[in-house]
């Protein structure tokens, strides 16, 4: 991958619009490279894409992964959740707020600790949004007719 501040935006954008040039079907590489600039803004403006990105930002971690799965079966204090894990508390703290800025738990104190559980609303939400993505796709590559 070619990292664009190291080789300048000018060279970069020279160098794809004459790969482009080379694409089948292209017969205006210049113009399409703008259209594919002005699709990808307009893509990462979607709401759905905002919402899914920072769902999968932050659940790209495996001990916040980890985290989500162990509360599908039930809540779980946090002490439970540094046994599990096998981390520190502030290290654990750190992903709980992660987690609960996307509301994707919610914490509650009992007793002298604090117990997490799944907000199901936020789940639907991303359960929604995947599949109206999903059914958005028009392009699998099963069903391509290859020549």
């Amino acid at each position: 991958m070619i990292n664009v501040t190291k080789i300048g935006e000018e060279q970069f954008k020279t160098r794809i619009i004459q790969i482009l040039g080379k694409c089948e079907g292209i017969d205006n590489a210049e113009d399409y490279y703008h259209n594919l600039g002005a699709l990808s803004m307009a893509l990462k403006a979607e709401e759905p894409f905002l919402f899914i990105n920072s769902i999968f930002e932050v659940l790209g971690n495996t001990d916040r992964l980890l985290i989500i799965n162990a509360l599908r079966e039930k809540d779980r204090c946090s002490c439970e959740l540094e046994a599990m894990l096998q981390k520190s508390q502030p290290v654990i703290s750190r992903d709980l707020r992660k987690l609960e800025n996307l509301k994707l738990i919610q914490g509650w104190k009992r007793g002298n600790f604090t117990h997490y559980s799944l907000v199901k609303p936020t789940f639907n939400q991303l359960k929604t949004f995947l599949a109206d993505w999903f059914e958005s796709i028009g392009n699998w590559f099963e069903e391509l007719q290859l020549v």
